[in-house]
C-alpha cells in the first residue's frame, strides 16, 4: 500500500536573531494543519558535546509551566488526573452490590454490606494500576496494544484573558505561539523531550507562515560546544484524524543528526534523508499498528542551526563513508 505525505518542511529549528542562546522551534506554514482534528508534535534534543547536560537545556515557556504544577503554584496547566481506575473502582463495587443483591438481598443496606462495597471500590483503584502495567508489558510486541496516555498536563479552560496572553505572545516571538492542549516534559540526564498535542478543533493554527512551538535555551557558556559538536534534534509528528471515538493517525519521524537529516528504520539502522512513517488507528488506551516503513526523499524538518561548522561531507564525520551534500542550512 503506497503512502504519500500531505505536505512537506513542517518543522523548523532556527536561531534567534536577537539572543545568541535561544533556538526558536516552529511549524512552517501552520494553517495546513488545521485539515486534522488533532495534531501531536513531540521534539527531543540530545547534544552530542559531554560538556552539556540536561541541566544546561529548557524548553520554555513548558518548563516554567510543569515547575509551577510541580510545587503547587497557579500555571497555565493541571496535571492528567486518570479516571478510569475510579472507573474500575466502582464497576468492582458494583459487582459486589451485585452479589449481595442476588445472594443475600435483606443485607444489601446492611453496615457489612456497605463496608464490602466500599472496600472493593478502594481495592479495584489500587488494583487497576497494577493491571495497566501488566497489559502495556504483555502487549508491548503485539500489533494491539494497550499504552499509558503520553500527556501529564493539561491546559486550563480557557478565559477571555487567554485572548490577551496570545496576542502578547505574538508580539514577544514575531509569530503565532499557541499552546497545546496536552503536554509532558521529560527530563533525562543529558538529554530533553517534550511532548505537545494541539486540538485544531478548539484552537485551530492561525493563518499566517508560522507558529511559534517553543524555545529551546541553551546555557550561555554551553553554546559553543553545542554548535561545534553538533546534537541529535528529533520530531515526531503525528496527524490525526478522530470520528465516531476511533482516532487515525499518520505518525511521521525524521531527525537531524548534526548536519545529516534522516531516519531510524524498524532495525535501528539510519535511513538518510529518509522519514519512518507509521498508520495506526486509536480507542482510548488501545492502539493498533496498521502500517509501517521508510520514505526516501522527504524533508519535514528543517535546521539552520551551527550551519558554519558543519563539514560539506556529514556522512565522512558519522562515519557512515557515504556522501551527502549538508542539509543544515536548508528551510
Amino acid at each position: 500500500m503506497s503512502v504519500e505525505i500531505p505536505f512537506q518542511h513542517i518543522v523548523r529549528l532556527h536561531k534567534n536573531d536577537d539572543v545568541a542562546h535561544i533556538y526558536d522551534v516552529a511549524v512552517e506554514d501552520a494553517q495546513r494543519l488545521n485539515a486534522y482534528s488533532q495534531v501531536e508534535c513531540h521534539v527531543v534534543l540530545y547534544p552530542y558535546s559531554r560538556q552539556i547536560s540536561s541541566q544546561d537545556l529548557a524548553f520554555y515557556p513548558f518548563e516554567e509551566y510543569v515547575r509551577d504544577v510541580l510545587s503547587h503554584e497557579r500555571s497555565a496547566y493541571v496535571a492528567v488526573q486518570e479516571q478510569f481506575n475510579e472507573t474500575f473502582g466502582l464497576l468492582l463495587g458494583a459487582a459486589i452490590a451485585l452479589v449481595f443483591a442476588r445472594f443475600k438481598p435483606a443485607e444489601l443496606v446492611s453496615i457489612e454490606s456497605i463496608v464490602s462495597v466500599f472496600g472493593a471500590y478502594v481495592i479495584g483503584k489500587e488494583l487497576w494500576d497494577d493491571i495497566e502495567r501488566a497489559l502495556v508489558e504483555v502487549s508491548k510486541n503485539w500489533r494491539l496494544r494497550f499504552q499509558e496516555g503520553y500527556y501529564r498536563y493539561r491546559l486550563e479552560k480557557h478565559t477571555t484573558l487567554t485572548t490577551y496572553s496570545y496576542l502578547a505572545k505574538r508580539r514577544r516571538y514575531g509569530q503565532a505561539a499557541l499552546l497545546p492542549e496536552r503536554v509532558d516534559l521529560i527530563k533525562q540526564s543529558n538529554s530533553e523531550t517534550l511532548r505537545m498535542c494541539f486540538d485544531t478543533r478548539e484552537l485551530p493554527f492561525p493563518s499566517g507562515s508560522a507558529a511559534h512551538l517553543c524555545s529551546i535555551h541553551v546555557s550561555p557558556a554551553c553554546v559553543e560546544a553545542f554548535e561545534r559538536e553538533g546534537f541529535l534534534f528529533g520530531i515526531k509528528l503525528s496527524l490525526n484524524r478522530r470520528r465516531l471515538g476511533i482516532t487515525r493517525s499518520l505518525e511521521l519521524f525524521q531527525s537531524i543528526d548534526r548536519c545529516a537529516r534522516g531516519c531510524l528504520d524498524e532495525d535501528g539502522n539510519w535511513a538518510e534523508g529518509g522519514v519512518f512513517y507509521r498508520r495506526t488507528f486509536s480507542l482510548g488506551h488501545l492502539k493498533l499498528y496498521h502500517q509501517k516503513g521508510v520514505l526516501d526523499g522527504v524533508t519535514i524538518v528543517n535546521c539552520d542551526v551551527g550551519a558554519q561548522q558543519c563539514p560539506s561531507n556529514p556522512s565522512a564525520q558519522r562515519g557512515d563513508g557515504g556522501a551527502t551534500e549538508c542539509t543544515a542550512r536548508n528551510t
